[in-house]
């Protein structure tokens, strides 16, 4: 069994990596063969035959049931066609919708899904500041005007997919509504939407009950609704490794399931007729099921709850059928059942930490550590937990937080036996003294968590290592906690080694790598040489919060091992230049920062201006300004942007920033353009950037437009496109095909794009966008 769930999940792994799934009869195909191995396994008596066979029948199994998941789930997304079309639509509400001063955010299920229409799909509502917002509850019918887009998102090097994450779940498009009206109809009756309004019933009992500030974290441990927690408030949990505590783990689940069955059982005894019916533990065990159900309905189902409630339900089944099932097989049985329930579970960070932390827990508790008491034990599960998902937290997020283990010795037991009990109370009954208590008691928390969370070493960074080297120290780590008497277990901790001394590879002297990364529309490129990093422009701020420093820019640098800037340039002072300057300040150590004429930054920064013809060269590269002269004025912000030029002799980048036909006049008459091997294009390829005379100046072999997709205004315009694919130039474009990656050698330089080297399946609209078209290509190399 072991081993036909491992192929289970290898299997799903690889359905969930491809660029493709199978078709139909391919996945048909391979249930037979699935078949064909149980049939093989029935007859079978040898050991090593056996195993091969349970290994075949879980990956056939496995590719065959993801594979017509997946088929199923892209036959439910929204059709090309009606990529940004404004249509009216009428249906209900789904889930919990997230209500805010600015706005409306809901997912919707059309009434209808003829013409291309999904089932669900996400809509944002942000109505003009005099306009009555509605109060929206699950189930709720309305009448929208809807302007539909299908799903893409940022590829960036080691970067959040959103558009997988959106299609784990089951949403097959987006939407801005336009117009929205309350259809005069019942709400709906079904189970879940019952099961919606409860949640946000509670959610606005705690929300009018505490302060704002804890009544995000208040309402995560309650109805598994975290969107509102602050950015702050994350950042300390993340800082000290204590995130998972806002998350319902299996841990809550547990506690609930435990005080419902034990107060069940105690009423139970005091009842002699039922007692004679039914023993007290069978009827708690079943009322510790029901609670577990019941927990896991109001928590949304996430894959730690599933997980936790699988586990639960296996346990409780087995007590009352008078077995005793090692607590290995249990897991596994409750891996098995995610899996089928969610074959994308395997994509998620929660499905890793979670199975990795239980499966940690089995392994030090059920084996022979020589930890005596209840102290102690704790303290050998806490380590056990804390080393064997380190791998996974390096691979997944590339930090470890230094302080996780002591922080988490003091707020696990506070969590779990004071503020959850006292949150569920609060929530189910009538009166706010129990939240006011939890919220008491967790603000401290928090507190102490902020002040942790600052100290200079509480959390540690590097570079994200390969997976391979991650996977050896994993093993490594599970070997390492094996029980007394297993051989060789230093050997295990060593197996850490590789993955602690590598460092992603670096340009060697007189060379460079800049990469244009996937920001939307705006900019930004990081330049590395042998021994120096250059940020150009931090990309933008984000019209409804947030910006690309904080979500692109610092993650993309922090999986490369990179925490200091030698030069931070911001070109000018648009905000889809410079709005990521501030998070890219605070998240990195900049030696230097530089900007064009009327940049604003942060209080503390002293910027240094940008003057034509002055520069530096780093490790045999050369970076020279062209742009702005020193003593020169411009009225247009655009034109005030800092113009670079990075090259050596075999290769050249020219950054252009925002500057405008006039501008690019300015420098053609102070000195002229240099030709480029690779340009970016000026003002993501505007109408009134990229003159013919530029064009035609710099000769390039290769010309990046930074925009985002379906943008409004409609950068890059097919004209400028055309003078550059007219002049020899390759064309790339962020907006079609992610981040655009740069190799300057000897040899010349090389191009390729994020999303031809991490195709998936499900990214097959930016894909169908990229191919059909002529001019677009996936890699390419200039000698």
């Amino acid at each position: 069994m072991q081993m036909a769930i491992f192929g289970v999940l290898v299997a799903l792994l690889i359905v969930q990596q491809g660029a493709s799934v199978l078709p139909l009869s391919g996945s048909v195909g391979l249930l037979l063969v699935g078949v064909c191995s149980a049939l093989a396994l029935w007859r079978t008596r040898g050991r090593w035959q056996r195993l091969a066979l349970c290994l075949m029948l879980g990956l056939s199994l496995g590719v065959a049931y993801g594979s017509m998941r997946a088929q199923f789930r892209l036959a439910d997304q929204l059709a090309d066609a009606l990529d940004g079309e404004t249509g009216s639509l009428t249906g209900s509400v789904v889930g919990l919708p997230d209500q805010t001063d600015a706005g409306l955010r809901f997912e919707f299920a059309p009434d209808t899904t003829l013409g291309g229409l999904p089932t669900r799909i996400s809509l944002s509502w942000y109505p003009k500041p005099d306009a009555v917002m509605p109060q929206i509850v699950p189930g709720q019918r309305l009448k929208i005007e809807a302007r539909l887009k299908v799903i893409r998102a940022q590829q960036n090097p080691n970067g959040f997919d959103y558009a997988g994450w959106q299609f784990a779940r089951g949403v097959g498009g987006l939407g801005y509504v336009r117009t929205l009206a309350v259809v005069d109809a019942p709400l709906a009756g079904d189970i879940g939407a019952r099961i919606d309004r409860w949640r946000a019933a509670i959610r606005a009992h705690i929300h009018t009950s505490v302060a704002p500030e804890i009544a995000g974290v208040l309402t995560a441990m309650a109805v598994g609704e975290q969107r509102g927690i602050s950015d702050a408030s994350w950042t300390v949990l993340r800082r000290t490794g204590t995130a998972h505590l806002v998350a319902i783990s299996g841990l809550h689940v547990s506690i609930v399931a435990m005080l419902f069955g034990g107060l069940v059982g105690w009423l139970w005894r005091r009842v002699p007729s039922v007692v004679l019916w039914q023993p007290a533990q069978r009827a708690s065990v079943v009322a510790a099921a029901v609670a577990a159900l019941a927990y896991g309905a109001l928590a949304g189902f996430g894959v730690p709850v599933t997980r936790s409630v699988l586990m639960l339900l296996i346990a409780c089944a087995a007590l009352l059928s008078s077995r005793r099932p090692p607590a290995s097989r249990i897991w596994l049985l409750a891996l098995l059942g995610v899996m089928v329930f969610d074959p994308w579970c395997v994509i998620s960070a929660g499905f890793w930490l979670s199975f990795g932390a239980v499966g940690a827990l089995v392994l030090m508790l059920s084996g022979r550590h020589g930890a005596t008491g209840r102290w102690a034990g704790f303290a050998s599960a806490q380590l056990a937990v804390t080393v064997l998902t380190a791998p996974l937290l390096l691979v997944l997020f590339g930090q470890l937080s230094l302080i996780s283990p002591l922080a988490n010795a003091v707020a696990i037991p506070l969590v779990s036996i004071v503020v959850v009990p006292l949150v569920l109370l609060g929530a189910l009954l009538p009166g706010d003294f129990f939240l006011v208590i939890a919220a008491f008691v967790m603000g401290h928390l928090m507190d102490a968590l902020a002040w942790a969370a600052a100290l200079p070493f509480s959390i540690w960074s590097l570079a994200t290592p390969p997976l391979p080297l991650m996977v050896l120290a994993l093993f490594g780590t599970t070997w390492g906690v094996m029980p007394r008497g297993t051989p060789w277990r230093v050997l295990g901790w060593m197996a850490w080694a590789p993955a602690f001394l590598w460092s992603p590879p670096r340009p060697v002297l007189g060379t460079f790598e800049a990469q244009v990364l996937d920001v939307g529309q705006g900019l930004a490129v990081h330049v590395r040489t042998a021994s120096h990093e250059l940020l150009y422009d931090t990309g933008p701020a984000y019209y409804r919060g947030g910006d690309a420093g904080e979500r692109h820019v610092v993650p993309y640098l922090q999986s490369l091992g990179v925490d200091r800037l030698d030069v931070l340039v911001v070109s000018h002072n648009d905000k889809d230049h410079a709005g990521g300057a501030s998070s890219v300040l605070q998240g990195l150590r900049v030696s230097h920062v530089v900007t064009g004429q009327g940049v604003d930054l942060p209080a503390g920064s002293v910027p240094l201006p940008c003057h034509a013809d002055e520069g530096w060269t780093w490790d045999g590269v050369v970076f020279r300004w062209l742009h702005p002269p020193a003593d020169a004025q411009f009225r247009n912000d655009n034109d005030r942007s800092c113009v670079l030029y990075v090259s050596t002799p075999a290769a050249s980048l020219l950054l252009t920033g925002d500057v405008s036909s006039r501008a690019e006049r300015s420098v053609a008459a102070s000195g002229g353009w240099p030709v480029s091997t690779v340009v970016v294009a000026p003002h993501h390829g505007s109408g009134s950037s990229s003159s013919e005379a530029l064009v035609a100046a710099v000769a390039a072999h290769h010309v990046v437009f930074s925009s985002g997709y379906g943008n409004a205004f409609g950068h890059p315009v097919a004209t400028v496109i055309d003078r550059w694919h007219d002049a020899g130039a390759q064309i790339w474009r962020t907006d079609l095909q992610g981040a655009v990656s740069m190799r300057a050698d000897a040899t010349g330089v090389q191009l390729g794009s994020e999303g031809a080297k991490r195709p998936r399946y499900w990214h097959r609209a930016r894909a169908d966008m990229a191919t059909a078209d002529a001019r677009l290509t996936s890699s390419a190399s200039v000698k």
